[in-house]
């Protein structure tokens, strides 16, 4: 962490595993040693890129609620149904994947969480989304009768939903600390300059925030270094993040009017993109509606929604 800062300091700009970095917590707490063997090192190296297979059409903010069917075989498996919303799939070299193993069992009880080998497994069919920005970051994923092995299964049959939990968590701390200060705020700082008191003086108090903001995330993170499960701390740093970015990319709009809208790095620094983008933080990693209840029922007591 202290190298990190340090780095940071210069202006180093360090290489972002993404989606493994919410991947290699899990598999620490809840994989095999044989998985842990297998997937770490090479993970670690970026010689394994991964995505998360969870959301579907009918189960997102309802995440227990999902469909996607793991019927136990003679020799491992069999998966079928479909997930939305996954990022890097087509890149991906593998994928995790929660899955409902026993239909019967309560909705958070009958599921379990595989490792899908995303290259090699036959029955798979991707299919990318185009969103507002003009890209295709999304994609849907459909499994016909995808064959996995015994050993793809992290932690226990019908245990699924512990382990999901701890990648969430990972998720909302790796989001918003890969928000926090970032070129956008740096670009906002730099310009206000130019700029008379009353920019400067909202410019100052979203860095202010940032600070905030990344003291929380220290704490997040020490708690992760320590062995704990990120908890409700995470939804905090996540719904605080996402306004704070947003403001970030509201203001850069604003304050370079016209010029924003110009889909060029130099120009226009991708001001309209940014925006575009910042809104569907909303969504992702856990919409903002779901970290308040998490925030009210795990740190407040308050009652279940």
């Amino acid at each position: 962490m202290a190298i990190q800062q340090e780095l940071r300091e210069q202006g180093i700009r360090i290489g972002d595993l993404s989606i493994a970095t919410w991947v290699v917590p899990s598999l620490i707490a809840y994989g095999t040693e044989e998985q842990r063997e297998r997937y770490l090192p090479a993970t670690l190296r970026g010689d394994l890129q991964w995505c998360q297979l969870f959301s579907e059409p009918d189960a997102g903010s309802d995440l227990a609620a999902l469909r996607t069917r793991a019927v136990r075989t003679g020799e491992g498996w069999r998966i079928t149904g479909q997930k939305v919303w996954t990022s890097a799939a087509r890149t991906a070299d593998h994928g995790i994947l929660l899955a409902r193993t026993d239909p019967d069992a309560p909705k958070h009880r009958g599921l379990t969480y595989f490792l899908v080998d995303m290259k090699r497994a036959r029955g798979i069919d991707i299919r990318p989304l185009k969103e507002i920005t003009g890209e295709s970051l999304f994609n849907e994923v459909y499994f016909d009768d995808v064959l996995l092995p015994a050993d793809a299964v992290v932690g226990e049959v019908g245990g699924g939903w512990r382990v999901a939990r701890n990648t969430l968590g990972n998720e909302r701390v790796h989001m918003a600390d890969q928000m926090t200060f970032d070129s956008g705020l740096e670009a906002l700082i730099a310009r206000s300059a130019r700029f008379g008191a009353t920019v400067r003086a909202r410019v100052g108090a979203l860095a202010a925030e940032a600070h905030a903001l990344a003291c929380i995330g220290l704490r997040t993170t020490l708690q992760r270094v320590s062995g704990d499960e990120p908890g409700a701390g995470a939804s905090v740093r996540k719904f605080v993040q996402t306004l704070h970015q947003q403001k970030v990319a509201e203001l850069t709009l604003e304050l370079l009017g016209p010029q924003g809208a110009v889909d060029e790095p130099v120009a226009g620094e991708r001001a309209l993109h940014g925006f575009l983008m910042s809104r569907c933080l909303t969504i992702a990693g856990g919409t903002t509606q779901i970290q308040l209840n998490v925030v009210a029922e795990r740190i407040l007591g308050l009652p279940r929604d």
